[in-house]
């Protein structure tokens, strides 16, 4: 779901300066829904404590999505790229890369 969202993400990049703010906010939202499901499912398991800054997350992003929905272009284009390298981050986590088998 995550690498999903992500072309999606790239999406409206390339066409940023086309969106709508009702697209920039069902783009923010399931962005949050995204990081909600990441958060339960990759780190779950990880003591509360330690996953205090995605909660923080969650929680700035969740009441600000009306002020995300109308920055600049240039900002809302900077915010999406955090959010896509953060994604990306949680879902190499999650689904880590096999090691190669190494023939001798």
């Amino acid at each position: 779901m995550a690498t999903t969202l992500i072309a999606e993400i790239h999406q409206a990049q390339t066409r940023l300066p086309f969106l709508s703010r009702a697209e920039r906010g069902a783009l923010i939202v399931r962005i949050l829904r995204e990081l909600k499901i990441l958060r339960r499912e990759v780190l779950g398991s990880v003591p509360a404590d330690r996953c205090a800054w995605i909660d923080k997350l969650i929680a700035s992003v969740s009441s600000t999505v009306s002020e995300i929905v109308t920055m600049p272009d240039a900002e809302f284009n900077r915010v999406l790229n955090e959010f896509e390298k953060l994604m990306a981050t949680l879902h190499n986590i999650s689904h880590p890369q096999k090691p190669s088998k190494t023939v001798h």
